[in-house]
């Protein structure tokens, strides 16, 4: 994705935590949600001209036992009119859309026993945070298994 954020101009900061590194799931699926989510914030910046464009991603483990990732840009947003609507099948706010990415990266994260929701990124743009379940014991979690 370096050469993606390059091509448009946008920084990356992140913020990883080294205690949020093993999560129980599908390894590609996962990576699939982070990738549409980073792709969604780069197309979100595109939009944006009158500011510096700065995705922020960011893992840290909470107290009920989850990774909690984060994914923030400072693109154009959503209307929080519609907040409500951007995860259902088929909806978009993108003129070339067809409204299945945010759907199927919630369902993903259901389906790991996580939850994926969306708030406005205060001034500018949006984060987008899921939680998925950490292992149980974590000092003999082997993730070759």
């Amino acid at each position: 994705m370096r050469s993606e954020l390059r091509r448009h101009d946008i920084s990356i900061e992140t913020e990883l935590s080294a205690d949020a590194r093993f999560v129980v799931g599908n390894r590609v699926q996962l990576q699939q949600v982070i990738l549409n989510l980073i792709m969604n914030a780069v197309e979100g910046m595109n939009g944006s001209a009158c500011h510096r464009r700065v995705l922020h991603l960011s893992s840290r483990n909470d107290l009920s036992g989850y990774a909690l990732i984060a994914i923030a840009d400072t693109g154009v947003g959503f209307d929080p009119a519609v907040s409500d609507r951007i995860f259902e099948p088929f909806f978009t706010t993108k003129p070339e859309g067809i409204g299945m990415g945010l759907s199927i990266c919630r369902s993903i994260v259901e389906a790991h026993g996580g939850r994926l929701w969306a708030a406005s990124n205060s001034p500018h743009g949006s984060i987008f945070r899921f939680k998925v379940p950490r292992p149980a014991n974590e000092t003999s979690f082997d993730p070759a298994r």
